[in-house]
């Protein structure tokens, strides 16, 4: 059996632990949810509305250096049954579009 990696040597890209309010949805940013990590090319979204991988967000998120609206499109999902909500952490992987 291989070695199972560990989760930053999966990643190609680091992410900082960052917790930021963001609004999001398919065609309305209208439902309210935290970032656990985020980095430039993706972001881990914490909330209670889990949308299908491939569907494409609209995100505004509430950084420190100012108000910022992205698309991106969700890559997997975590569903967590409610009874385990406060103890396990569920959500969505986002990929953000690359700057340029």
């Amino acid at each position: 059996m291989a070695p199972r990696l560990a989760r930053q040597d999966r990643r190609r890209i680091d992410r900082g632990r960052r917790r930021i309010s963001v609004r999001y949805g398919e065609n309305a940013a209208e439902f309210l949810g935290y970032t656990a990590d985020l980095g430039n090319n993706g972001l881990f979204l914490q909330g209670n509305k889990l949308f299908p991988p491939g569907a494409v967000l609209n995100l505004e998120l509430d950084l420190p250096e100012g108000h910022r609206r992205v698309q991106g499109v969700v890559r997997w999902v975590k569903e967590v049954p409610a009874a385990f909500r406060r103890s396990m952490r569920g959500g969505m992987g986002i990929e953000l579009p690359h700057e340029r």
